[in-house]
């Protein structure tokens, strides 16, 4: 199981994009990214969620519940569980729906003449 990362691209239902910031888990870095603990995923904004009822808007803007599987029993960094990327859809938005781990796309490789 994989780490999630503050290069990855988490999302709300309504696209809404998480702000990850790896605070607590930065002294472990992973492929360019610190890891993201409990902590650093509690305090992360959630901006740009277009969720409206009735046309009143009511976007997404925090974590609101992270369930003890979708952390590592094996990897803390400053005594914190890190945040496992197979796992984030059972975290919940304060508006009660899941995350969904966004895979972004690798540039094509280009070659100069």
């Amino acid at each position: 199981m994989k780490p999630l990362l503050s290069s990855d691209k988490l999302v709300c239902s309504h696209q809404g994009v998480v702000q990850l910031q790896s605070i607590k888990g930065k002294e472990l870095e992973i492929s360019g990214g610190g890891v993201i603990t409990e902590s650093d995923l509690k305090n992360a904004v959630i901006v740009g969620c277009s969720h409206n009822i009735a046309g009143i808007p009511k976007p997404c803007t925090k974590i609101m519940q992270i369930p003890p599987n979708a952390l590592s029993e094996l990897i803390e960094v400053n005594g914190e569980k890190v945040v496992l990327e197979d796992n984030v859809t059972m975290i919940l938005t304060d508006n009660g729906v899941p995350l969904q781990l966004q895979v972004q796309q690798e540039k094509p490789l280009t070659t100069s003449k």
